[in-house]
Formats: structure tokens, sequence, C-alpha cells
């Protein structure tokens, strides 16, 4: 396990600014609650490549999803202002890119860091900082918990330095790393990726912020160490040969769950979808619900286009909400889910 001090850090926006001197690759935000100022740091490059690299290979994955709809909201939303900890389980509100299904890694993409215009990170990340200031709304960052101990580090961006004891950074995905790496940082581990959340309660709307490393990996056992492999749930690559270009199409995504139901009685179904235009073997297939219980898939072959109805046990799908995840048999996440149940009285549907 990673060397996280895993907390989620809830205030408002203060302040932001980018990092200095200018080639520290953070953006720098102070949140404010109480009488009490806190210090975060969000990586907007990558400082974990070789140095040689072509400059593209140094920018972020990033997904913002303005409109977060998600069963971990609840969760989020509990969360004391100032700094708490967390444990590191789906049923405690820990965040896990590659297990929680909290988005598509295929709708990632990557940008520069800085540079003129608005097709930066640093000002699509600032942009809803203002936003997020501008009408109130709660930040959350969730992230290690390290000890600051400079007590003049953001002196020349803001002019001081929050007195609080304990800045927050990691607000990323902090599983996959290559060994070399992992070596050196120490971060990967399940159940302990970083995030920000953006909520507007005068909308009712959650905002998220997604980012992770080109080169971490999006399959991990479960020590968050990286699994060989290519299922296409994965963000695409980039060819950086004559700087950033469109992304590269991922491998196709050989199935796909693409609705879930549940009856008045509650018995439920989860049909699984061939999506390829070959038949596909799914003996060994399994589904998880909640990140814990398992139940398998037929051992047969599914037609270009076929759906299969599995019948989950009792309990399996939740009417408060969960997350589902097909994995295939080599354990490999395939598709991954998430869905805000409904009504136990009358059953329920939904489509993905």
């Amino acid at each position: 396990m990673g060397r996280i001090n895993y907390n989620c850090l809830r205030g408002k926006v203060h302040a932001f600014a980018p990092a200095q001197p200018p080639t520290n690759p953070h953006l720098w935000v102070i949140l404010e609650e109480s009488s009490r100022q806190w210090f975060a740091t969000i990586n907007i490059r990558s400082d974990k490549d070789a140095p040689d690299g072509p400059p593209g290979q140094s920018y972020l994955y990033y997904l913002i999803d303005s409109d977060f709809n998600h069963p971990v909201i609840p969760s989020i939303l509990a969360r004391p202002m100032g700094l708490s900890p967390l444990a590191r389980d789906y049923g405690s509100g820990a965040l896990d890119f590659q297990r929680g299904n909290l988005f598509d890694p295929r709708l990632m993409r990557v940008l520069p860091a800085e540079g003129e215009g608005e097709g930066t990170l640093v000002h699509r990340l600032q942009a809803n900082l203002q936003v997020a200031k501008s009408v109130g709304a709660d930040v959350f960052f969730y992230g290690n918990a390290f000890s600051k101990d400079n007590p003049r580090q953001t002196d020349a961006a803001f002019g001081y330095t929050p007195t609080t004891p304990f800045g927050v950074d990691n607000i990323h995905m902090t599983q996959g790393d290559p060994r070399a790496i992992d070596q050196r940082v120490h971060e990967n581990g399940t159940w302990h990726d970083g995030a920000c959340f953006i909520w507007d309660d005068a909308s009712r709307r959650m905002s998220a912020v997604f980012l992770a490393f080109q080169a971490q990996a999006w399959h991990t056992d479960e020590s968050g160490e990286p699994l060989p492999g290519a299922t296409g749930a994965e963000p695409p690559h980039y060819d950086f040969a004559n700087g950033l270009g469109e992304p590269l199409p991922p491998p196709l995504r050989a199935a796909e769950i693409t609705s879930a139901h549940r009856a008045p009685d509650g018995t439920g179904a989860i049909i699984v979808t061939n999506m390829s235009a070959a038949p596909l073997d799914i003996s060994g297939w399994t589904i998880l619900a909640e990140a814990q219980q398992t139940t398998g898939l037929p051992a047969t072959s599914l037609a270009p286009g076929q759906p299969l109805s599995v019948a989950p046990p009792p309990g399996f799908l939740a009417d408060g909400g969960g997350i589902l995840t097909l994995r295939n048999a080599a354990g490999l996440r395939v598709d991954g889910v998430a869905y805000l149940g409904g009504d136990a009285a009358h059953g329920w549907s939904t489509s993905f």
C-alpha cells in the first residue's frame, strides 16, 4: 500500500494561482473554512517521466464532469468542513478510478499544462475554481494530507502561507505507477485516489475533476501495481511525434453492461451485450457489485450483438444505488457502471 495519508479537505475557495517558481508543475489553491485556511496543490503536468521524452508525455489525462451523478455523492456531501481522514474502501466513500466506476476512462483527454489561450489544463482548472468561488460552492479535495514543513511555502504566490499544519496533494490517481516510479514515490495502492468535487448547493449540482498520469496503468492488482492487458476500458493513447495530435482509437470494448432491472419481488436482471463483430467466449467472466460481491457469467459464447440476461443473487442490486463491474477471465475490468437505483416497491430499470 502506498504511503498515502488519505484525507478529504472541504472548504470554500479563497484564492488560487500557478505555483511559484513557474517550473513547479502545480496549481496552488487556498480553501477557507470557518476562520482557518488550508493549502492544496494540484498537479498540472507530469514530472514522473524521462526528461528527454516528447513534451506531450508530460501532459496529464483529465476529465471534467460538470454534472456528476454517482451513488458516492451522499458520502462526499457528508464530509465535514476542514480536513478529515478516510478509510480505504468503497463503503466508506473512498475513491478508486478503476474499481469505483466514477467515470468512463475513454472520455479522458490530455492538454498542455500552460500556454496562451484557453486550451490549457491550468486555464480549465482555474475556470472551474473561479465559478466555485463566485457562487460560494463547497470544494472537496481528496488526496494525501502532508505535514507542511515550510512556513513560507506559498508566499511567492499569495504573499503568505496558511498556518494550518497540513496541506493536501496527490489530487490525482495514485495507482498503476511503473515499478521504477513507484520505488521513488511510493504511491501505488487501491481506494485512495485523489479528485476534486465542487458542490453548488443552489443548483444542487456536483462537478468533478479527475486527473491521471499517462505513465500509469489502467489495470492494477489489489496492491495498486500494474497488470498487463487492454480491454478497451482505458484512456486513449496519443502519438506525440508531431506535437499534440488526435487521440488514437483505443481497443474496442468487447462487451458492456447495457442495462439493469429490479422487479418488485426482489428478483433482477443485468444485461451484458457482446459489442464486438465476432463471437465472444465469456467463460470465467464475472460481475462484481459494490466492489465486493461477485456473480459468475455462464460458460458460453455470445454472437455479435447478442445480449445475455444475468440473474444476480438476492441483494446484488441495491435500491439505493451502487456500482457494477464486468471482468474478463483474466480479472481485468472490461466495463464498469454506476446506477442510482429506484423504488423497491414498484421496481426499477436503468440503462447505461
